[in-house]
C-alpha cells in the first residue's frame, strides 16, 4: 500500500488555516497532520515530523516564512506552498518556479491549481534543491524594492486590505502594530522596524522609536524644546518627534 503524503499548516491566522484544511479535503491522497500558529514552533517540529508539504503563511511574527525556510534547510526540505496576504514577494517569479504561491484571499481553483503542481513534482522528483532555488529568486526579486501599496488586515472573521496612502500613521503595540486611519485603528503582526523597510521612504517618516507618519497627512508642527517637535497630523492627533529621528524628517519636510 502507497504511503500517503503528509502535510502541515504554518499560519498564524486561525481563519486563513481554516480554509485550507476545507479545500485539503478534496485531497484525500493528502493528509494534514499538524497545524502551528507559532513560526518558531514549526521551525522545531518540521525537522521530526518530516512533512511532504508545508502550507507557509510569509508574514508572520517572530520569524517570516522565509525566516523558517533558512532555519530547517538541510534538516528536512519539504515542498512548500506559500500563502500570504502580501503581494509584492516576488510573485511571478514564484508562480513560474515554485510549487505554488496563493495570494490571500484564494479561491478553489487556484488552490487547487497549487496542488496539483505538487503532486506532479512529488511523483516525478524535483529538478533542483527547492530552497536554494526559492530564496535566490526571492533575493533577485528585491532589488531593487517594491515598497508596499497594501497592508492585510486579518480579524476573526474576515481579511480585508488598507491602501498605504490611507493610512495616517504606525505605532508600535508590542509586538504588534497599530495601523492607524482617519476613522481609527486596526492591529497587524509586525513590527515596526520590519515595516518601515517595507515602505516607500518619501512617503512615511519614523519620527519616533514608537511612530512612523504618513508625510501627507501632517498638518502642522509644533517647535517643543532641543530641536523636538509635536507633530499635528489631520486626524487631529499629536505626536512627538524624537531628535534622534529629526534627520529622517527633514529629508521629507526640508523646511525643518
Amino acid at each position: 500500500m502507497t504511503a500517503r503524503i503528509t502535510a502541515i499548516i504554518v499560519d498564524d491566522e486561525p481563519l486563513a488555516a481554516n480554509v485550507i484544511e476545507e479545500y485539503l479535503k478534496e485531497f484525500p491522497e493528502i493528509a494534514l497532520t499538524s497545524r502551528f500558529t507559532k513560526s518558531r514552533q514549526a521551525a522545531e517540529k518540521i525537522p521530526v515530523l518530516r512533512p511532504d508539504l508545508v502550507f507557509l503563511d510569509i508574514q508572520m511574527p517572530v520569524m517570516n516564512g522565509f525566516e523558517l525556510l533558512d532555519a530547517i534547510t538541510g534538516k528536512h526540505d519539504p515542498y512548500i506552498i506559500f500563502t500570504t496576504a502580501y503581494d509584492q514577494y516576488a510573485l511571478r517569479a514564484f508562480e513560474a518556479n515554485a510549487v505554488g504561491y496563493l495570494l490571500k484571499p484564494f479561491d478553489r481553483d487556484k488552490f487547487g491549481l497549487a496542488i496539483r503542481r505538487f503532486l506532479d513534482r512529488h511523483t516525478g522528483g524535483r529538478e533542483q534543491h527547492l530552497y536554494d532555488g526559492l530564496l535566490r529568486m526571492l533575493r533577485e526579486q528585491q532589488a531593487p524594492p517594491a515598497y508596499l501599496e497594501r497592508i492585510a488586515i486579518k480579524e476573526a472573521q474576515r481579511i480585508f486590505y488598507l491602501a498605504v496612502s490611507d493610512i495616517v500613521y504606525f505605532e508600535a503595540a508590542g509586538d504588534y502594530v497599530k495601523v492607524f486611519t482617519e476613522h481609527g485603528y486596526h492591529l497587524i503582526n509586525d513590527s515596526l522596524g520590519a515595516l518601515e523597510q517595507k515602505l516607500a521612504p518619501q512617503q512615511f517618516v519614523r519620527i519616533h522609536r514608537s511612530h512612523i507618519i504618513n508625510a501627507a497627512f501632517v498638518q502642522e508642527f509644533i517647535p517643543y524644546f532641543n530641536g523636538e517637535y509635536k507633530i499635528v497630523m489631520r486626524n487631529q492627533e499629536t505626536l512627538k518627534m524624537s531628535r534622534n529621528y529629526k534627520q529622517q524628517l527633514s529629508r521629507v519636510f526640508r523646511d525643518l
